[in-house]
């Protein structure tokens, strides 16, 4: 099993720094024009065939019914390059940092320190000016300073999605995430369960944009059990600096210990060139 997973990290890795170079075609491609880009940049959030260059703070908070919270400050790096004229590659870092606030459970104590980091790489083609498509692999990794504040376990995420570019500025965006331990430590479960996300986003004017999203799990270690939950999402960028924020909340209609999630994320984007600006600016 070990050696399995140091085949797999491996193979990550060297994805990670070893990338495919950019055409001579793809440089000379002229830019989309400024609405467009911020559009992009708006919907690549909720969009894994949007890989866009982007650094970002996410700021998590878990409210439990026991008064207990979860509080997860994640920096994230993804840093894309355009393959062909239809396809992109890019590489995903997140680093969090982890804060447990003790509720009335006997023996809960406040805990923080760092949690488990992630990396990814994937990949994404350009079916036409409307649909894309897009997959990756992510690594979850036991670096948490803690045990309590990690999952303990090595564990390969394989993701899929596709995208479409509805009339009146409305993207659907539905992808999958299967998650399964290939090595545990201190002695936990394994774990493996798939995700399945089904976004509806939409442009709105002076570039803000809204999603609906709706999730369900099957916890393949615990019966095939399904859990369900609904998530709604506000994003806003700024008009002369590449600059975005988004506020989301999720709740779960299974009931369970938690009561909701809520994430502000704070990301910058980096754009190769400068798109044009728009008439009239």
């Amino acid at each position: 099993m070990v050696g399995g997973a140091t085949k797999i990290i491996a193979t990550i890795l060297l994805a990670t720094v070893w990338p495919p170079l950019p055409t001579r075609a793809d440089q000379a491609a002229p830019a989309g024009s400024r609405e467009q880009t911020i559009t992009q940049e708006l919907k690549s959030v909720e969009d894994p065939t949007l890989l866009k260059r982007r650094s970002w703070l996410d700021t998590e908070w878990n409210r439990f019914r026991d008064g207990s919270s979860d509080i997860e400050e994640t920096l994230g790096v993804l840093w894309s390059w355009r393959v062909s004229s239809t396809q992109d590659w890019a590489v995903r870092l997140k680093l969090p940092y982890d804060w447990h606030l003790a509720g009335h459970t006997a023996g809960d104590s406040d805990l923080n320190g760092l949690g488990d980091m992630n990396l990814a790489t994937g990949t994404a083609f350009r079916l036409g000016d409307s649909w894309r498509v897009g997959g990756g692999l992510d690594l979850r990794m036991p670096s948490g300073s803690e045990l309590d504040l990690s999952a303990n376990v090595w564990r390969l995420q394989e993701i899929g999605a596709l995208a479409w570019d509805a009339p009146k500025n409305l993207t659907l965006s539905p992808s999958f995430e299967h998650n399964q331990s290939v090595a545990e430590e201190s002695g936990v479960s394994p774990e493996h369960y798939l995700e399945v996300f089904f976004p509806a986003t939409i442009g709105l004017p002076h570039r803000w944009a809204a999603t609906a999203k709706y999730e369900a799990k099957v916890d393949f270690q615990n019966d095939n059990t399904w859990t369900h939950s609904g998530k709604l999402a506000i994003a806003k960028e700024l008009e002369r600096v590449p600059l975005s924020f988004s506020l989301s909340i999720k709740k779960a209609f299974d009931g369970g210990g938690k009561k909701f999630e809520v994430n502000f994320i704070a990301t910058w984007f980096v754009r190769s060139k400068a798109p044009p600006p728009a008439e009239g600016t």
